[in-house]
């Protein structure tokens, strides 16, 4: 990876600090808008204003910062890729053309991690530390409710990603074999790989639905506990925060629930760059 793909990302550099200078501040905006809601609910019950404004204008910033990002990355990330898979070829004298077309198309892996999800697991990592903060800053007890969940959902992961990584890497071996069989127009090496496949990938959907459904479990058991501990003596909260601590605790939750996509694209990726290399 450093001599094929890092090189390259170096040359975008601030272009590629830019897209993430717009995500974090659109992130910021975004964690402030649960907060804002509540004081507005609040503020509305006395004919007071000045949060339903706050509200109102992180929203419009977030949209801008959101539409600034999705125009400017793709231009960006396009040509990376570009760039990638002809230093590939340039480099790789040795494999057969079956596995550098399947190399080329698995590079697309690799972009799309950079373009999207990795956007995606930051913007996770704000919220979660973003949530945890306005939680606890309205409600303590509740804040160390939330906290207590990640050793359970880290058990969780760790014991999904061997069973994980070890589909993936069978499954994009096996894949870079196809434009070989297609070659062939052997009908029956043709049919054998594609029931292999279907074989494989119903091995990788099985494996992520079951780390999935361990996890929203989880999350679930975790939301309703942190639900009957802040409105089990609330006397002291308005309706305002009430419903903003609840927004936060469910954003916290749901971007807990991006580990599942994460650990299986972060394998992805880990064994195309490997084969690349």
């Amino acid at each position: 990876m450093k001599e094929n793909i890092l090189p390259i990302l170096k040359i975008y550099k601030w272009k590629i600090a830019l897209i993430y200078v717009y995500i974090i501040l659109g992130q910021i905006l975004f964690l402030l808008e649960p907060y804002f809601l509540g004081k507005a609910i609040d503020g509305l019950l006395v004919q007071d204003y000045t949060y339903l404004i706050a509200l109102f204008s992180a929203h419009i910033g977030e949209n801008i910062f959101m539409y600034k990002r999705m125009v400017y990355d793709i231009r960006v990330y396009t040509q990376i890729y570009n760039d990638i898979v002809l230093n590939y070829l340039k480099r790789d004298k040795s494999s057969d053309t079956s596995a550098k077309i399947a190399r080329t198309e698995m590079l697309h892996v690799v972009i799309d991690f950079i373009e999207h999800h990795l956007h995606y697991y930051i913007a996770a990592i704000l919220t979660i530390i973003g949530s945890l903060y306005f939680v606890f800053i309205q409600h303590t007890t509740t804040g160390i409710i939330m906290i207590s969940c990640l050793p359970f959902i880290s058990f969780i992961v760790f014991k999904f990603y061997g069973k994980i990584s070890q589909a993936m890497k069978i499954g994009n071996s096996h894949y870079e074999q196809k434009f070989g069989i297609m070659d062939t127009e052997d009908k029956n090496l043709i049919n054998t790989f594609y029931k292999r496949r279907r074989k494989l990938i119903i091995a990788q959907s099985t494996i992520a639905a079951k780390h999935w459904f361990s996890l929203n479990g989880t999350k679930t058991i975790f939301l309703v506990i942190a639900l009957a501990v802040f409105t089990h003596n609330s006397i002291g909260l308005s309706h305002g925060t009430v419903i903003s601590i609840y927004t936060y605790i469910n954003q916290m939750l749901v971007s807990l629930m991006s580990l599942p996509v994460f650990i299986e694209t972060y394998t992805r990726i880990k064994d195309v760059v490997k084969r690349i290399s």
